[in-house]
């Protein structure tokens, strides 16, 4: 009868929880479709705004609302800005509604799902290209972008151009026809990118809640913010540029000064369009590799560039970009206060080539993906100075720690390494670097487990993020996860065969003892800048070393001496796991996301009216005051209103015990697997047969070999990391197989790019 009754009571558990997620799932895809309308709505109105029926209902608008602060502003933000801030909403509904789903029973329909949207979002149809290498489905957001904008621009033009027509002979005498037109079609080009202000702020906030729902991480975005910053900034020349050659025909260009209290302010306009114009300048490819200085710290007057924008056009044309600038300000304010808290390195390694690890120590409740990255600040090296790293470690490495790994390359980075090699030598005490981090950010989901087979393309210290790929696969093919993968082929290619010591900081047998059963694993390694022997380059990760363990004050300190060994020193700070990276992130709390944005829109509502309350009783206000409140308005609200529940928000995380005393002591006594080195256990991922010295590899024979592998029609995922002709080259590949209609096997190579590029 317990039995019976155990049973029973353990099916209704289960059928409860199966009720419980299906209900969240149908409301997952209600908001989903919701979703989809509004976007939609969105769109069928900008489409509308330059007809004939919106103007006029525009008119009527100034008209009977002229007299309020929310009265048209109100109107054109609910109509442009509102749309976006809804979606927000709805997103974060919707993110709640996924953290409750059983995640292991609906990943089977995921990656059915994912299986067939992949092809149409990975499969590479335009390789070389201004753009890079485009997608089917960016394709067809760029060409329903443009239209949109040439249909606008369009219909502005044929109403003004009949209305310019009707009124020239009541004109200025100095004023011509296509004077006149010049201006009536530089007045729209000027709404137009203020309309596309707003998807330009929305790229570039990192935490987005919307790039989560999308899964766009930060690293694709910031692909499609250049392009947005490029046509942003031609339009808005394009704008400045009509009305100056039309006011240098009337003999009118000191116009271009003009501030007029109850009109567009001509001055703070020229000062933007200044700004932006160094901004766009500096941004180019070659400034952005060659003087990343220059092009970060001139990309710090966006700050400028908005005031001027407010204060040019005042605060209902300003609306129209109001929900993109708000939202970016939200996300950069979050970023500030999560990187205000310091975090001492918990473990450093260093190996002879030059690259190390460094462990930072994290609360439970940060969640990160396998392909995830953080942006990290040394105050000791540069204040200013944040630098992206992929995460190295899989989330199911451990509960309290995250890894990265650093190639010295910069003045930046070098002046790193030499604080980890002080930190190393020996009797490091006091050992202390203590850094900023703001993420992890990374895709939403583990989009890599969607394919049967999968290729890793990587180009020097790219292999970063396959790292932890492969030890996030080991993982779950250890905990017996269904519907994994189960063959990987890694292509690696380095300038110098010590590089290759790297891989040796993953042993597959400590993490997965019988994993060459369930996981194939094919590596190939080419070193393209030495002639020597494959058995001198493998003999460099071999490791003889013997063990030096000293404990003091909470260090560890383990040295590996050897004129070939493969970690110079590694070094555990276990006072570091006291000062977790903080889980003030967007990818954080979604409750906690949420609830600061509401209280910082509300926080705007508020101190606008208040501003308005008091200067309005005094007499009308000019449009670029009504513009700076706007600007005003939109901090204090974030900083005090928002800034408040996000004081909340850290103070019960800091009253979460992150580290328990248990876990500490198992620290000491007891590593990680990321510092058990392949070597030590017999699993060598380097071997003389699979390494090619002084060769580049022919991706599309090695791609080929891996559908020879399979043996029915398969879905493969292909994921490249390292310089953009290794994206290229794979990008033509995979169109290249995709288009091969004679194939024997029907492989379909879906192609994703996780580089990270500034």
């Amino acid at each position: 009868m317990t039995m019976r009754a155990s049973s029973s009571s353990s099916s209704n558990s289960s059928d409860s929880s199966d009720s419980s997620s299906t209900t969240s799932n149908r409301s997952s895809r209600l908001i989903c479709l919701t979703m989809c309308f509004v976007f939609g709505c969105w769109i069928v109105t900008l489409a509308a705004f330059p007809t004939t029926h919106m103007l006029n209902y525009l008119n009527t608008s100034v008209l009977m609302n002229k007299s309020t602060s929310f009265g048209f502003s109100g109107v054109f933000s609910a109509l442009l800005a509102g749309p976006l801030l809804l979606l927000v909403a709805l997103a974060l509904i919707y993110l709640q509604l996924s953290a409750t789903n059983d995640t292991s029973k609906v990943g089977d329909k995921k990656k059915e799902r994912g299986r067939r949207r992949v092809l149409f979002g990975t499969n590479p149809i335009v390789v070389r290209s201004w753009f890079g290498v485009l997608s089917s489905a960016e394709v067809l957001w760029i060409v329903a972008f443009i239209a949109i904008v040439i249909w606008m621009l369009a219909n502005y033009m044929i109403h003004d151009f009949d209305e310019a027509n009707r009124t020239i002979s009541i004109s200025k005498p100095s004023e011509t026809l296509w004077g006149k037109k010049l201006k009536k079609t530089g007045f729209r080009l000027g709404f137009i990118g203020l309309v596309c202000l707003n998807l330009l702020f929305l790229p570039v906030s990192r935490g987005s809640v919307i790039l989560r729902v999308l899964d766009i991480p930060f690293e694709h975005a910031i692909k499609y913010h250049v392009w947005l910053g490029n046509f942003v900034m031609t339009i808005f020349t394009l704008h400045g540029l009509s009305y100056c050659i039309a006011w240098f025909s009337e003999g009118c260009l000191i116009k271009l000064l003009d501030w007029k209290p109850y009109k567009v302010a001509n001055f703070p306009g020229l000062i933007a369009l200044l700004t932006g114009v160094t901004m766009w300048s500096t941004s180019i490819q070659w400034v952005r590799r060659k003087r990343f200085e220059l092009f970060f710290y001139t990309h710090q007057l966006y700050i400028l560039f908005i005031i001027c924008v407010a204060l040019h056009v005042g605060d209902f044309t300003f609306s129209a970009a109001f929900s993109g600038i708000f939202l970016f300000a939200f996300d950069r304010f979050l970023r500030f206060c999560q990187s205000r808290s310091t975090v001492e390195v918990l473990s450093t390694k260093l190996l002879p080539c030059g690259v190390f690890e460094l462990v930072l120590a994290k609360p439970q409740g940060l969640k990160y993906h396998a392909l995830s990255f953080v942006f990290l600040n040394v105050p000791r090296i540069s204040s200013l100075q944040w630098h992206p790293y992929s995460v190295t470690s899989s989330p199911h490495d451990g509960n309290d720690r995250l890894k990265i790994l650093v190639k010295p390359y910069g003045d930046w980075s070098l002046k790193l390494k030499d604080m980890v090699s002080q930190a190393v030598k020996p009797m490091p005490c006091p050992f202390s670097i203590n850094v900023a981090v703001e993420g992890p950010y990374g895709h939403e989901s583990d989009y890599f487990l969607w394919y049967e087979s999968l290729i890793l393309v990587a180009g020097g210290i790219g292999i970063t993020p396959f790292i932890a790929i492969l030890r996030d696969l080991l993982h779950r093919h250890q905990r017996q996860q269904p519907n994994l993968p189960r063959d990987l082929t890694l292509i690696w290619a380095v300038k110098k065969s010590k590089e290759l010591q790297i891989l040796n900081l993953v042993s597959p047998s400590s993490i997965c003892p019988d994993y060459d059963m369930k996981l194939s694993l094919n590596v190939q390694l080419f070193v393209t800048q030495e002639e020597e022997e494959a058995e001198e380059a493998e003999a460099d990760s071999v490791i003889s070393h013997e063990h030096r363990i000293t404990q003091t004050s909470g260090f560890k300190d383990v040295q590996y001496s050897s004129k070939k060994s493969c970690i110079l020193s590694s070094l555990y700070n276990l006072e570091a796991s006291k000062k977790p990276v903080s889980n003030l992130v967007g990818t954080g709390s979604v409750f906690w996301v949420g609830l600061s944005l509401i209280a910082s829109f509300i926080g705007y509502i508020i101190v606008r009216s208040f501003l308005d309350h008091c200067y309005y009783s005094h007499g009308r206000v000019s449009w670029s005051l009504q513009g700076f409140f706007s600007v005003v308005s939109l901090v204090l609200g974030i900083v005090v209103f928002g800034g408040t529940v996000i004081a909340l928000w850290k103070r019960s995380d800091d009253q979460i015990k992150v580290v328990d005393s248990e876990s500490t002591q198992r620290l000491i006594d007891v590593d990680d697997d990321s510092t058990i080195l392949a070597n030590e256990c017999g699993d060598h991922l380097v071997f003389p047969s699979d390494t090619h010295i002084g060769q580049r590899p022919n991706l599309k024979e090695l791609f080929e070999m891996s559908t020879k592998q399979q043996r029915d029609s398969v879905s493969m995922g292909v994921l490249v990391c390292g310089p953009e002709s290794l994206e290229t080259s794979v990008a033509e590949v995979c169109r290249s197989l995709n288009s091969n209609h004679d194939k024997t096997h029907q492989v379909q190579f879906n192609y994703h790019s996780v580089s990270f590029d500034l």
